[in-house]
Parts: C-alpha cells; structure tokens; sequence
C-alpha cells in the first residue's frame, strides 16, 4: 500500500530518495520481445540494442520524445547551429553509422549535469520549480496533475478520486504526468502566483496543446533517436539554445523570457506552466503538486519539427490539431509530401530531413503519431497513437506521394457521398410530403444512417488503403472505394428491422445512386440533388 498523504500545508518533507531519472528505472522500455524499465544513462547506454520506447500516457510519451531527443543531439554534435544543410546530413550519416551513442559522450553529458536529472532535489527538482511552495498561497493537488482525474468542481466520470481524497501517485507514473502538464497543460484559470511584483491566477495553454505529433521510428531506440533530430541550422535565431536542466539559474517569471533558438529552445524551452510535485517522505509517491503560470502573457513562437503545418484562408500557418475521430492514414500523405493541396499542409521538418538517409536507414523508417484530442482551454477528450509501416522512402519515388494523397482524398469524397445518399435516404423515408414539401422535410433530422455509415466505412477504408499501399497500386482507386460505400450503404439501409415497403425501398435503390455521382429523378420519392 502506498504511503499516507501529508498536509498541504507542510514544509517539504526530509526526502529519502531525490529520485534521480538517471539510475531510476522509470522509462518503460522494449529488447526484442522483452519488457523492462530503465533510467535515463541505461536507456542512451543500450539504446542501440533496445527496440521501442513503451511510455504512458501518450501525450507524456511525445513529450518525452523531446526531452530525450535533446539530449541525443547535444551527445552526437547534431544540435550544432553552425553546420548547414550538406554538413549537418554527412554529420547525422556519421552517427547512425557508428551504430551506437558515444559512451564517452554519454559519461560527459551526464556528469556535466549530475544532480539536475534529480525529481525530487529540494533545490533544482527536474522540470520543476521548488519557488512555488511559496509563491503560491495553495497547492493544486495531485488529481491536478493527473489529467484524466477529476479536479475542483468537475464531475467524476472515469476516475473516482476526489480532491477529499487524492490517492497519491507513483513517481515513475508522475514523470510522464509532469511532462503532459508543461506541453499540453490548459489556459485560462489555474492556481495563483505571486513573483515579486508580479502576480496572476491564469496560464496559456501548453506549447502543443491539441495536436497531433509524428516522429520516426528505426529498428532501435539509436536509429529513432537520431532519424528525430530536426537540422539544428533551421532554428538558429540568435537567441539561446539550452534545457532547461543546463542553465544554473531559475527563470525569472517577472522578467522578460530570453530569445529561443536551437534543438533545446524550441523543444524544450516554450512552457507556459510552472509545476512543482510533492514527494512523501521515501521518494516514492508523489502526494500532492503545484500547478500555476510560468510567463505572464509571453508567447514563444517557433514551429515545432514534429507537427503538421497548414493555412487558413489568410495565409496564417498553424498546427494540424488532433482529431480523436481521424486515423493516421489519413495524414499519411502529409508525412510524404510539402504541399498536399489541402489547406497547403507541410509536412513536419523531421520527416522532410530523413529523405536524406535514403540507403542508410530511410526504407526501415515508420511514423508513430501522438495526439491529444483537447480544445484550446481546459476539456481533455481523448488521447490516440498509431504507428505506419515501414513506408517513409515513397517520398523520394517520383509521383507516388500524389498518387497515395490521390487516393486519400478518393476515400474521403466517397465517405461523403456515403453520407449524403444516407442521409437523402434516410429523409425519403421519413417524409410525410413524399419530397413533394420542403417545409416539412426541413424538419426531418438527419437520422442516424450517416453516422452508421461513416462507423463502418472508415475502418475498411483504412485496411484497403494500406493494402494498395503495400501491393504499390496507387492508380484508379475510385472503383476500389465506391464498392465499399456501395456495400456499406447496403448494409446500413438494410440493417432495419422493420421491412420497407416497395415503394420506400425504391426510394432507398434511387438515393443509392447519389454514390454513383447520378442525381435522382425529382418528385414521388424525394428530393434529389448533385453530390458536392
């Protein structure tokens, strides 16, 4: 059983254990088919025997990804600003050709920074800021930490914690949680803060709040970690290129923030939240945490190599934002191409650099996608990942990325035309005017045949797509997805279980046509119209 909390109101306990990250097994990792966890000098240690990162929840699992990428770059050289295109790709060949990290390097590193890889240290605890015990009047509370719980006035529907009594959380559990709150913490209200003369009870809302991430996988946790390093040449600004477990001072929070620049400013140097975690006394739980505003009204603008960009209808790029309800395959043009037409979508930075390994490692590269599903404040949705095979190199074939994005969009236009001729379907029937008047039609609600129909279409879609992407048949995919919407809409309209009449059932043949692109005759069974 886990140790009893402590009262809020107490001073930081005696700490037995500081939790050091870098011997602590914390990282849940993968050799082959076995399991196991590893601290932080392990993990760069053994890296290129060691298979996949296995980290929980996702949103922590990106984040992570960042923070371990930082690292990898500062111990291969690959965060050198000063290299251009040509020399930082020979630079990264270099590395991943050596097979493994630099133990030399790994030793360097980490003794540099010994004691700052501390969770729990009373003065530097990793991430945190030992300030706020006393900058803040009152603790958020562990349930605060932990995003699926429930915290304050929100109702208990998953989690049935309550801040009455806050179970306390493991800490190898709390790391993952810590780095969810900085890149993905919410805007708006949070606990107030008072630095010197500055004070405020509200936040802006995490560097990646809703997106959707992607970053390249190899064989190993090595060839991962390097294929991940964005060209450090693209973010040189002028400003500072640290972590910020590298510098010796706290940030000043009343002040201005320094310029960022560099592979550790833009991935790990744009928090907006402060946090700090409360040990119990053997270092092993966290019993209780610190949750406020890092900047007051700073913004730290810079383009994540990791993330999809696209425009508005003013030109403004932003982040592609993750949708619960969209697969990854659906992106997957996106990772291959620099202008897939749609909104003008980029592909992330990280995936156009790693065209540039083709023959080394590019052909054994996937894509692993983290999103977190949120709005723009406080409501979390759902968090999703996915993986694609190992199909990064058709960015280099000529004409297959516009074959593949071809296809993808074949896919979505007969998704929709599914849903219109269930929905002009679904409206015959439920006609009381037989289509004859609008007014009354109006008022009919869709019903529920569309969303049925995108249920069971979306699923198959995804398994035909990658199957012509394994069999290489990007050509005429219209045929291949019209028979699927045919035979879904089949199924859905069939699926009643109440027989139709003749003359309702002839409505439904004539609506079926709409997938076909063919307008319906006006008049006895409905109102027919033109796919658009």
């Amino acid at each position: 059983m886990p140790p009893p909390g402590i009262s809020r109101s107490a001073p930081p306990p005696h700490v037995a254990d500081t939790y050091d990250l870098l011997e602590r097994r914390w990282v849940p990792v993968r050799e082959g088919e076995a399991r196991r966890k590893v601290g932080l000098r392990e993990l760069f240690e053994q890296a290129h025997v060691l298979t996949d990162i296995e980290a929980s929840p996702p949103p922590g699992a990106s984040a992570l990804w960042r923070v371990l990428t930082v690292i990898a770059a500062r111990m291969t050289g690959l965060d050198d600003m000063s290299y251009g295109s040509v020399a930082w790709n020979d630079r990264q060949a270099d590395v991943l050709a050596k097979g493994c990290f630099d133990q030399n390097a790994i030793t360097e590193y980490f003794g540099r920074y010994a004691g700052r890889f501390a969770l729990f240290d009373p003065i530097r605890p990793w991430l945190q800021d030992p300030r706020l015990r006393d900058q803040c009047k009152t603790s958020s509370g562990v349930n605060k930490l932990v995003m699926f719980r429930p915290a304050g006035n929100n109702q208990v529907w998953f989690n049935h914690s309550t801040s009455l009594s806050p179970p306390p959380l493991q800490a190898d559990e709390a790391v993952f949680h810590l780095l969810t709150q900085l890149y993905y913490g919410p805007s708006g209200q949070c606990t107030p803060r008072t630095a010197g003369a500055v004070s405020g009870g509200n936040s802006k809302a995490g560097p990646l709040r809703r997106t959707i991430s992607f970053h390249p996988v190899g064989s190993s946790v090595f060839e991962s970690l390097v294929a991940g390093i964005p060209p450090a040449h693209q973010y040189r600004s002028g400003g500072l290129d640290h972590a910020p477990w590298e510098v010796d001072d706290l940030p000043d929070p009343s002040r201005w923030a320094p310029r960022l620049s560099g592979v550790g400013g833009v991935l790990t140097g744009r928090f907006q939240h402060a946090v700090l975690l409360q040990p119990s006394a053997d270092g092993e739980y966290v019993t209780d945490a610190w949750i406020t505003w890092a900047w007051r009204d700073q913004e730290f603008p810079a383009k994540d190599p990791y993330l999809i960009y696209q425009q508005n209808k003013e030109g403004t790029e932003y982040a592609r934002q993750a949708d619960a309800s969209r697969a990854l395959w659906r992106d997957f043009d996106a990772l291959l191409m620099e202008d897939t037409g749609d909104n003008h979508a980029r592909r992330p930075a990280v995936l156009a650099a790693v065209e540039d390994l083709r023959g080394i490692l590019l052909p054994v590269l996937r894509a692993r996608a983290y999103g977190f599903d949120q709005d723009g404040q406080t409501r979390d949705k759902e968090w999703t990942t996915a993986i694609t095979p190992a199909t990064l190199a058709l960015a280099v074939e000529d004409d297959v990325p516009y074959q593949i994005s071809t296809m993808r969009k074949t896919a979505e236009l007969l998704e929709g035309q599914l849903r219109y001729a269930l929905r002009e379907a679904w409206l015959a029937i439920n006609d009381p005017s037989n289509g004859e008047g609008k007014a009354q039609r109006s008022k009919i609600s869709p019903g529920p045949w569309p969303a049925d129909g995108s249920f069971r279409y979306w699923p198959r879609a995804e398994r035909l797509f990658w199957k012509r992407v394994r069999e290489r048949r990007f050509d005429q995919p219209s045929a291949d997805f019209r028979r699927l919407a045919l035979d879904v809409y089949d199924e859905v309209t069939d699926s009643t279980t109440v027989p139709l009449p003749p003359r309702l059932k002839r409505a439904v043949e004539l609506k079926r046509g709409l997938i076909n692109g063919r307008k319906p005759r006006q008049g006895g069974n409905g109102q027919g119209g033109d796919v658009t």
